[in-house]
């Protein structure tokens, strides 16, 4: 992983213990002022993936900080490098709270030690720590902090592994953080690989790429690629259920800072320096190439407004938690890692719209939310931190009046779940933000287009919002 030096912008809500880095940064207008600090940690996660550079945010002791640990949570599930700053915690008295979060094995960092929070920033990991202080004070720290390296050892028992073998190149997010991309198309080239990656691992190989096989996982369509192999090198990738739903006959050579499921070796490690070492010195594999196959397009008028969308905008695009999730990746075509910013663990409802006000303010472009209207009621309080900030953000609402991917799974036990009915207007909260709304209706898809691609000139906080039908989307294992 490549750090940036610096932390900033900084999201923030105020209080006592952090009050001085706070005024600090507020002064130098290197702060975002968010209204609620899950919101402030899910802008540090947007800031963080469209830059691939770590990101901050402070958060009082106590209430702040119980507020912030759902973002922090995604941010550790989905190994995202975010610090949060705040004062000095206490077990006993006002506002006591001794955080800790643990998922898939990986504990959260709590420390009043900025080299050791480094160290987990290096990782792609978050970290609180628990010493009010500017980001600037951290710069030394991370320029030092860096991640494991492989040994020679280790390097020469991979090439050994692989000899003889069909090679299957398994991209996971992780090397979107080392900048892996390019080394990783160099090799499937000298071994003749195939290489197919996780939903979040895409675009580190351009989508394009003629290696570039597709998508594995529970929604993927490129499993039988594993399926086939000899040998899976994973690199940078969890290897939880979602990812691996049938575990491959295949040997399995997991590269990554932090191993989460089934592997016959496993280097925690940067993989940058393997993959120069393999290209430098290949091993003799066996050329292969597998069926190319491609996803089912689901018939359904919420896919058909996210696929308008995505060829409508150019900038980056945040992903929400709903029916729309697995819609909006099918219809992706990604050829930058950066294009589509999603929660893949963790996946709250309500992360895109504070993700896109993070994203907006390290990319020159203007950013697409993509969301339900679920999600919009979570989060849209944060439409006003868009027109405080003057942040070229456009949020488009799916709006089916519900709670549609729960109450879908739901019905499988219950034909009609109750309260799960949305019958607030999103227009009325966004106008009431002051800021401009569009409504149409599903079948509007041209129109959409248009609006769209105006939304994205004009720069400026913009909601549009798209009446849906109540319907179902396909749900993985199940033919109904």
């Amino acid at each position: 992983m490549r750090l940036a030096h610096h932390l900033k912008p900084v999201f923030a809500v105020p209080g006592d213990d952090i009050h001085e880095p706070y005024l600090e940064l507020a002064e130098r207008d290197e702060l975002i002022r968010t209204n609620r600090e899950d919101t402030a940690a899910y802008a540090a996660i947007g800031a963080a993936e469209v830059s691939n550079e770590p990101a901050a945010l402070l958060a009082t002791r106590g209430p702040g900080l119980a507020h912030a640990l759902p973002g922090l949570a995604c941010a550790l599930a989905d190994h995202v490098p975010i610090l949060c700053i705040t004062g000095a915690p206490v077990d006993q008295g006002f506002q006591s709270l001794l955080p800790s979060l643990e998922s898939n094995r990986l504990r959260l960092t709590v420390t009043d030690d900025p080299k050791e929070a480094a160290r987990s920033l290096a990782r792609s990991r978050p970290a609180v720590l628990t010493r009010p202080q500017a980001p600037d004070e951290l710069e030394p720290h991370l320029r030092e902090a860096q991640p494991p390296q492989p040994t020679d050892d280790e390097i020469d028992e991979v090439r050994r592994r692989l000899e003889g073998k069909k090679v299957t190149i398994l991209v996971g997010r992780g090397c979107y953080r080392s900048l892996a991309g390019e080394h990783i198309e160099r090799l499937a080239e000298l071994l003749n690989a195939p290489i197919v990656q996780t939903m979040r691992g895409r675009g580190i190989v351009p989508e394009y790429h003629p290696r570039n096989y597709g998508v594995v996982g529970l929604r993927g369509w490129a499993n039988h690629v594993l399926q086939e192999a000899d040998v899976i090198l994973a690199l940078g990738a969890r290897l939880t259920e979602r990812t691996l739903p049938e575990e491959p006959d295949a040997e399995i050579i997991a590269v990554t800072l932090h191993l989460n499921g089934p592997a016959d070796l496993h280097l925690e490690c940067d993989p940058v320096p393997l993959l120069q070492a393999l290209v430098k010195d290949p091993p003799e594999t066996q050329p292969w190439e597998p069926e190319r196959r491609e996803p089912d397009e689901p018939d359904t008028h919420a896919y058909r407004v996210v696929k308008t969308a995505l060829r409508a905008w150019i900038g980056p695009v945040t992903l929400d938690s709903g029916q729309h999730t697995p819609l909006t990746l099918l219809a992706a075509h990604l050829s930058s890692p950066n294009e589509l910013i999603h929660s893949g663990a963790f996946c709250p409802m309500g992360f895109a719209l504070p993700a896109a006000l993070g994203a907006a303010t390290r990319t020159p472009e203007p950013v697409l939310a993509i969301t339900g209207d679920g999600g919009f009621l979570a989060t849209h309080h944060e439409l006003e931190t868009a027109v405080r900030e003057d942040l070229p953000i456009t949020v488009l609402v799916l709006r089916n009046r519900e709670l549609g991917f729960t109450r879908q799974t739901a019905d499988l036990d219950d034909p009609e779940p109750a309260k799960m009915d949305l019958p607030t207007d999103p227009a009325d909260l966004a106008e009431a933000y002051g800021i401009e709304v569009h409504r149409l209706e599903h079948d509007q898809t041209d129109e959409l287009h248009r609006t769209l691609r105006d939304a994205e000139m004009q720069r400026e906080p913009t909601v549009v919002i798209v009446e849906l039908p109540r319907e179902d989307i396909p749900l993985p294992g199940r033919s109904d």
